[in-house]
This record gives C-alpha cells, structure tokens and sequence, in this order.
C-alpha cells in the first residue's frame, strides 16, 4: 500500500521556556538613611548608587540566554518609575507551537535500518511464527535494542516528539487490545499492530498528503480491493475494526508475495508495485540492497528501524521517560441495526449518551446521519445501550420507503423555506449536511432525507420490519 508523504512540524522549546529566564524583583535591604544603596538584580554586595528603578526590565535574548542590560540612571528629581508588580496589563498569550499531524512518524529523517539490522529482525519474525496461532509475539534481543539505528529512533521519539508519542500512546489504549487479537487471528505476530503507531498514531481520522486514510493508512484503490466500503456516506478507511481486518489481510498477502516480513512492511509503506518494480530492477530481493540500489525512499528505508523503535517504546514506556501514562479505555460497544437513516443526535438520545460518542464509536460515518441501506446498516451504540435502542427505534419509524433528494439551493431559498418544502425541521436538514451555519448559497447541493419518521411521541407500533436483536461487541 502506498503511503503518504506527511509534513513533519519540527518541534523546538521555545525561549521563554528555559528554566532561569525569569527576572525577579531585586531584594530591598535597610541601611542607614545618609548612606542608601541599591542591591544588583543578581543579589551581589550592595554598591552606592543615585536612585535607579527597582525593577530591571527584561531585555531580547540571544541564542537562548537572557541578556541583562543594566538599567539607565535617573536624575534624583524624578520619580522612580513604577514597580513591574503595579503594572496592569493584559498577559501577553505565548504562541503555541504547531502540533504534528498523525502521520508525523512517517517522513522522520534518519540513518536507515541496514542489512544486520533486517537480518536480526527477519531472525525474530521467523521464530514468533514458529509459536502457535495466537501466541506469536516477538521477542526483541539485544542486538536490536542496542543498535544504532533503532537507538536514534528511540531517542527522537522520546525526545523531540516525545509530546506527540504521548499523547498517540495514550489513544492506543481504545484500539490495541482489538488490533492485536485481529492480527493474531489471522495467523500474524501481535507486534506488526505497531505499523499503525508509525503510520497514523492510532487516529481514525489520520489523512496524507497522498490521501491515505485512516489508522491503518490505505489509499483508495487498497481499500476497496480488501472490502472496504468508501462512498459520500461512508469511509470504512476510519473504521479501526474493519481497517484492521483489512491490514491484516494485505500483510498476509505481501508476506506470501515477497516471501520476506519486512519487505511486506516496506511494500505495505510504499505500495507493492514500487517494491516489485525496485527488485526487477536490482535483480534482487535483498532489502538493503534494494535501498541502496535503487531509488526506494528514504521513508521506506527507515521504516524497520522505526517500527523496532516504535515497539520497544510501546512495551516499556517507563524506560523511555513516559512514566506518566494514562491509556484510554479500550472501546466497548453493542451493534444495532437500522433500516433507514437516522440521525446520530436522535441515537444519543435513544441510547442516553451524545452525538459526539456515537461519532467516536462509528468514526467511519462521513454524515451526521446513517446511510440509506437496503439491506441494514450496522451502527455501534454504547455497551448496554442497544436494547433501549432497539425498542426506541421501533416506536419512531413506520413502513414507509426511504427516498434521499439532492437539493440544489436557488436565488431567495432559506433554510427554513427548503425545510417546509420537504416537510422537515431544519435541524434535520442541518445534521444530515452538517452545516455549521444557517447561511446557505445558490447553488450549494443539500441531501434532504424523507423516511417517514413518526413524531418523536407517537407510540404507533411498528407495521414494517423490525430492527434485529442488539449484538453486544467488545474488546478484549
């Protein structure tokens, strides 16, 4: 699969974050009224002076250093200029420094992994496939921890974007226990979960410049080749279970295919065609050989070492100073099935929560509305929640069909005038377009959806099919 190319936003600490950059107020000390003196800012031995301000100014640094300029003397007659601490003035806001984009691991430059360092690594694979189904997990020995390369990875990760790796470790705790029994189900080691570290940080709504999508980072065409459903309602791309799956799938092709698990991981990176390209080029399957030979990325030759480093930050993030951890709890949900679109404002209220958790459950919905579905669409609800669901959804829909209008807005129409046209709240209107503003333009196309809904009091029962049974889901 090919991968984006992602912007990485260097971080840097700015300035005024350096610890002894801070001035304070200088120490007054009672002497003798015939002889005042004045203390340095530095708190040095008093020395005798004309009056001069109390409070020194702080002056532009240079190379990370405050530079301290002695303050101008004053004439006796005039006034001592105000204490800082009398001043009122509005705290100047500290610019926050731009935050990396989930793809941020990918485009890390770095020394590439060489051919011991494959070697070790194909060493490891070898032997977590040799376990039984489910136990394979690799075990890292000492000479891929040590190595320089894996090394150098580690310390930027937990050093120059150790802010960004935090808060990515964190989201891991709602998807790793699910991502890694998928890929064990299929046969694969448990670590290769990682490669959604380095390709998205674990965010559903991770997006390249190459426009791959999702944790798992597939483009388009990979997608719908590993039945993933991508139209203007939804992109299964963002969904973390089905992506995985997905995953799963192509790895176990790729490794058929090359015959090699980190040429499955480069060709996953770059897109197996590059791969194929680049080995009937060098005649030759030898990664290292491939890098060095041909014209493969420098993102696709740092990618094992980055994924060895990745892992290792992940198993023990402790050693590499992100003691202070908390996961997100892993994601647990029960799925329901409707039979016409509805949106997810009226789901969190039938199932008690907000729109914005049904959001996070169905990540893979591109509406605030579920698609209109001949055969049903699956929707996950909170744990607990999809019998109250499904009783609720019973008493709100009746038989009537399902027709989706496209809309296309003319000279002098409102929203409220398009939505007493087609007999609709304009809230409706506003949740299935997710329209931040009521202000409309000629010309904008808006999905008007007509399902027949009842009245949110109507307690007619329910002529046309019912919704199955709720199906409780959960990671493990």
């Amino acid at each position: 699969m090919q991968s984006s190319i992602a912007f990485i936003a260097l971080l840097s600490v700015p300035p005024w974050f350096l610890s002894g950059c801070g001035i304070t107020s200088p120490h007054s000390q009672a002497r003798p009224a015939e002889k005042p003196e004045t203390k340095t800012a530095t708190g040095d031995a008093p020395v005798p002076a004309q009056p001069q301000p109390t409070q020194l100014q702080p002056q532009p640094e240079r190379d990370g250093a405050a530079v301290v300029v002695p303050p101008p003397k004053v004439k006796a007659d005039e006034p001592k200029p105000a204490a800082r601490g009398d001043e009122k003035k509005a705290p100047v806001e500290k610019p926050k420094p731009e935050e990396p984009p989930p793809t941020a691991l990918q485009e890390v430059p770095g020394p590439e992994a060489d051919d011991q360092l494959l070697g070790l690594l194909q060493k490891e694979l070898d032997q977590a496939m040799q376990q039984p189904a489910g136990m394979r997990k690799i075990q890292f020995s000492m000479s891929l921890v040590e190595n320089d390369r894996v090394l150098y990875f580690c310390n930027y990760f937990s050093g120059r974007l150790k802010g960004w790796f935090e808060r990515a470790l964190a989201r891991s705790g709602r998807y790793i226990p699910m991502m890694a029994a998928t890929l064990q189900e299929a046969g694969l080691p448990q670590d290769l979960v990682y490669l959604s570290l380095i390709e998205s940080g674990f965010s559903t709504a991770a997006v390249s410049k190459a426009k791959a999508v999702g944790p798992w980072q597939f483009i388009r065409a990979t997608g719908l080749r590993y039945g993933l459903r991508i139209d203007s309602w939804v992109d299964e791309r963002r969904d973390p279970v089905k992506s995985t799956r997905a995953a799963a799938a192509y790895l176990k092709d790729l490794h058929e295919q090359f015959g090699e698990w980190f040429l499955a991981a480069a060709a996953y990176n770059a897109g197996e065609r590059k791969v194929e390209k680049a080995i009937q080029k060098s005649q030759t399957n030898d990664f290292w050989l491939l890098s060095q030979k041909t014209t493969l990325k420098q993102e696709t030759r740092n990618y094992v070492p980055k994924f060895i480093a990745a892992a290792l930050i992940a198993g023990a993030p402790e050693k590499y100073g992100f003691g202070d951890l908390t996961y997100d709890a892993p994601i647990e949900y029960e799925e329901v099935v409707t039979h016409r679109p509805i949106s997810l404002t009226t789901v969190a209220v039938f199932t008690g929560t907000t729109a914005a958790k049904i959001k996070e459950l169905n990540p893979a919905l591109l509406r605030n509305v579920t698609p209109p579905s001949e055969t049903g669409f699956s929707l996950r609800v909170p744990a607990g929640a999809g019998q109250s669901f499904t009783q609720a959804y019973a008493a709100r829909f009746d038989s009537t069909g399902v027709k989706v209008i496209t809309h296309t807005v003319k000279k002098g129409e409102t929203l409220a005038s398009i939505a007493k046209r087609y007999q609709q709240r304009a809230s409706q209107i506003t949740d299935v377009n997710e329209l931040k503003t009521p202000q409309l333009r000629i010309g904008q196309q808006l999905l008007i959806v007509q399902d027949g809904a009842q009245t949110t009091n109507s307690r007619q029962p329910v002529q046309g099919r019912a919704p199955a049974p709720a199906k409780k889901t959960k990671t493990k």
